[in-house]
Parts: C-alpha cells; sequence; structure tokens
C-alpha cells in the first residue's frame, strides 16, 4: 500500500508548526520569569521586556537594568532574537505553502471559466469585466508581480508560461470554457491558442492581435475571434462618426447586459448547404442570425438565406441563448432534435 504523500506532508508541517511555536513561547515565559525575578518588576512589563528584545523592536527599558538584567537581556538579543528569525522563517513558507494548496484545490474544481493569458492592462480589464459576467476566471502570467497583483484582486492566478501544456492543464483547460490569449508577443498567443486548442478542441479561443503581420498566424492555430485594439478602436471611431446611430444602437445594447452580439464560425456539418428557416437555429436557441461573413463579404440573410460550414455567423441574443447556439453551430453539442 502506497503512503498517503499529502498526509505525510501535512504531519511534518504540524511538526515544524508546533516546533516553532514551543521555541517562542518557551523563550518568551523564560525572559518574562528571569525579568520579574532578577529585576521585581510586574509580570506584564517583564513580558513586555522581553518582546520588545527578541522582536529587536528597540524600544527604551522598562527600568533600569541591573548587571543580572543585563546578562540576561544579552542572551535573549542573541539566542532570543536567532530563534525569533528561525521562527518567521520557518513559519512564512508554511503559510505560503498552504496558500498555494488552497488555489489548487479551487482550480482542481474550477469548470466552465475562462483562461486569460497575460495579466498586463489588457488582460487586466479583461479580467475585471469578465469576472463581474461570469465570476471564474484563471489567469496565467510568467511575471510572478502580475500573478500577485491579480490574487490581490481576488482572481484565480498561476505563474508560468502559458504555452507550456503542464502550465494550461493546471488552469484546468480541458474544463475551461474559453481562452484569451492577449500577451504582448504573437507568437506566444498562437502557441498558447494551439495547444488549448488540442487539449480542448471545444474552447472558444480568442486572440488580441499585436501587429499585422499575426493574423494568418493566429488563424492558423486555431483561433476563433481576432481581436486588433488599434484597428477595432479605429472602426469604432468611423462608424460614431459616420454612422452614429448605428454606434448609439450597439452602445445601447452593451448598457442594457441583457442582447449581446456574437460571432462564430459554422462547424456543424448537418447545417451546411442548408436555409436558415431549415436548420430551426432561431427556434431552438432563441437566437438571430442577423449577418453571415463569407469570404470575406458580409450578407444579410432572410430565411432563404443558405449557410455553409466555414461561414461567420453574427448571432445576436441573449447569454443562455449564445451558449446555446454556440454549443449548436460551433460545439456540435445541442440536439437539433
Amino acid at each position: 500500500m502506497k503512503p498517503d504523500l499529502r498526509s505525510i506532508r501535512e504531519d511534518n508541517l504540524k511538526e515544524e508548526l508546533l516546533r516553532v511555536v514551543g521555541l517562542l513561547i518557551a523563550v518568551t515565559v523564560f525572559g518574562t520569569l528571569g525579568y520579574h525575578y532578577i529585576e521585581g518588576w510586574d509580570w506584564f512589563d517583564c513580558l513586555y521586556m522581553t518582546v520588545i528584545t527578541i522582536t529587536t523592536t528597540g524600544y527604551r527599558e522598562v527600568g533600569k537594568l541591573s548587571v543580572a538584567g543585563k546578562v540576561l537581556s544579552m542572551f535573549l538579543m542573541i539566542f532570543g532574537v536567532a530563534i525569533f528569525l528561525y521562527s518567521v522563517d520557518a513559519i512564512l513558507p508554511i503559510l505560503l505553502e498552504r496558500r498555494s494548496e488552497r488555489w489548487k484545490k479551487v482550480l482542481e474544481k474550477i469548470e466552465d471559466h475562462c483562461v486569460i493569458c497575460g495579466y498586463g492592462r489588457m488582460g487586466k480589464e479583461m479580467a475585471k469585466e469578465l469576472k463581474k459576467e461570469i465570476k471564474k476566471v484563471v489567469v496565467i502570467d510568467i511575471d510572478p508581480n502580475r500573478v500577485e497583483n491579480a490574487r490581490e484582486e481576488g482572481i484565480i492566478a498561476i505563474q508560468g508560461d502559458c504555452t507550456e501544456e503542464e502550465v494550461l492543464e493546471k488552469a484546468g483547460i480541458r474544463r475551461a470554457r474559453c481562452i484569451i490569449a492577449c500577451t504582448n508577443n504573437d507568437s506566444i498567443n498562437a502557441f498558447a491558442v494551439m495547444i488549448a486548442k488540442d487539449l480542448n478542441p471545444n474552447i472558444f479561443a480568442i486572440a488580441v492581435l499585436r501587429t499585422p503581420g499575426g493574423e494568418k498566424k493566429l488563424k492558423r492555430a486555431g483561433a476563433d475571434m481576432l481581436l486588433s485594439p488599434y484597428h477595432d478602436s479605429a472602426r469604432k471611431v468611423c462608424v460614431a462618426v459616420t454612422r452614429p446611430t448605428a454606434a448609439d444602437f450597439i452602445e445601447i445594447i452593451g448598457k442594457m447586459g441583457t442582447l449581446m452580439l456574437e460571432k462564430m464560425e459554422l462547424k456543424n456539418k448537418s447545417f451546411h448547404g442548408l436555409s436558415l428557416k431549415d436548420t430551426n437555429i432561431r427556434k431552438l436557441t432563441g437566437c438571430i442570425i442577423v449577418a453571415i461573413e463569407r469570404n470575406g463579404k458580409i450578407i444579410f440573410p432572410d430565411p432563404d438565406t443558405k449557410i455553409y460550414k466555414g461561414d461567420i455567423l453574427y448571432v445576436l441574443g441573449r447569454e443562455e441563448s449564445l451558449k446555446k447556439a454556440y454549443e449548436l453551430i460551433v460545439a456540435q453539442q445541442f440536439s437539433t432534435e
């Protein structure tokens, strides 16, 4: 029978903690008794004097020390301080390990979450917004300071390289709803998406495009959606200037929080060559196909418009309806019967 490694580690941690606490109590009691019987001070003053000595606080003495009292103080300064520093050195790793174990337990249970690769300015804003909507967000970043910042914001964060399979596994990529690759490097984003798709073919992959030349690379990696901060912002400004009514409509939809527009690639082979009315997408999901992108052109469909595998469908609906639409159109997990 194999030994329970976790149980052994727990026992070792408890023993270490008890030993540290025991040493601290022993030196505190020793110093308190010593000052009381040597100097004759009251018990609280003796305890106070012991604590400020072994913690190297540096406050003035409670009263005038005799030679014996000074000898005791020197003993506490040498051995007491050493024990105190040893205690701090021993306890901190235990507390950090406990915290790490807590994160691991949460990661083992989390599912239907969003994995964000990169916690820079954009990653931070995405995590902040996603946390409001789906609550469950896991951040991956190679910078320990960014990881610590994410944890301070109450976000589950992992330090590591998002192109490493082991790191993505730790983030629960097989159980995740989507992955957002928003590091500052298109190659890293492409690798992260490619590995995520390999581990979880049904995951919805979003990549932030950092350079114009990275678009083909990210599409080949399997990104379902590409975001270009500069291009998208410029296009939004253009719409706001030339077609303010359309911009107002999009803004109102965003503020309502009930209707959302999603971009989905048709992967369900059973819909290939069928008209929209024959697919029953609206009846099955409650969503409306407002536009179709095919060969770089936008089609505004009617019920008789046929759709083909690889078409990009722009789907309008509520969150729960869009989830059903995604499962039907992209993931092919939703029954059409």
